[in-house]
């Protein structure tokens, strides 16, 4: 496969969509654990082809009475989240028991670690396989649909991880029905933004989709920081000068 060619590829834009479920609670409960909560998503992913500017990659769209969006391209992905700040639940009696101790109790911001189920389906027909990722971790700012709808930055996803074909971010955002949408980015080997943090992702990319107030552009995708190509944008989602604008300021002086 030739640079141009592996560049190509990268172009593609792939969205998944599924629905984020909690099963067993929280598996861990001591007052010196984080608690983890056991979590899978499944459902089904779409390619935005020619989309290396990822404005261009809208979301897909899912029949009214169908559970996924109209793929072949399947996925089941399992694993655990664990709360961020796992004392924002406690009371005077000490740490809640389940789930069911106390309403909303999923509301709050997990990190979550998704490499177990089934995996995701590439290519088609009788070349249709399974594959893993090795890396994958999920920065949720809840795991239950909030209502919210004002204030769409409290339902933002972002993640990031690597598996065969490379490291990749994703960023997208929980729908009604704990709907999840990610657009998820392939990255060149030299890419920065591979070594960024959850948090620097999620900076970057609130840097480039944030209106006026508490208004935000989506699908939270359509900004710099997923574009197939690196922009000259820092982590903090400001604009870092070019080299020749800085000359011209140093000519200035």
């Amino acid at each position: 496969m030739t640079a141009e060619e592996e560049g190509s590829w990268r172009d593609t834009l792939f969205v998944w969509d599924g629905i984020l479920t909690i099963h067993d609670g929280e598996v861990k409960d001591t007052t010196t654990t984080p608690k983890e909560t056991s979590i899978s998503w499944e459902g089904t992913w779409v390619g935005c082809d020619n989309c290396a500017d990822a404005k261009k990659a809208e979301a897909p769209k899912r029949g009214v009475f169908d559970a996924f969006v109209d793929s072949d391209m399947h996925f089941l992905v399992e694993g655990t989240a664990t709360k961020l700040n796992p004392n924002d639940d406690d009371d005077d009696n000490g740490p809640k028991k389940s789930i069911v101790a106390a309403t909303n109790v999923h509301r709050a911001p997990y990190q979550a670690t998704l490499l177990k189920g089934d995996g995701w389906d590439l290519q088609e027909g009788k070349t249709k396989s399974k594959h893993k990722d090795t890396v994958h971790n999920v920065l949720f700012s809840n795991l239950e649909w909030s209502g919210n709808l004002r204030d769409q930055r409290n339902n933002l996803v972002f993640a990031k991880g690597t598996n065969d074909h490379g490291s990749f971010i994703s960023a997208g955002w929980m729908r009604p029905g704990n709907r999840v949408t990610l657009g998820r980015r392939y990255l060149e080997d030299k890419d920065s933004r591979m070594n960024w943090t959850l948090e620097e992702l999620k900076t970057a990319v609130l840097g480039g989709i944030l209106k006026e107030g508490k208004k935000i552009r989506l699908p939270p995708w359509q900004c710099a920081a997923l574009h197939a190509v690196e922009q000259d944008t820092a982590s903090n989602g400001k604009k870092r000068k070019h080299d020749g604008e800085k000359k011209d300021e140093i000519s200035k002086q």
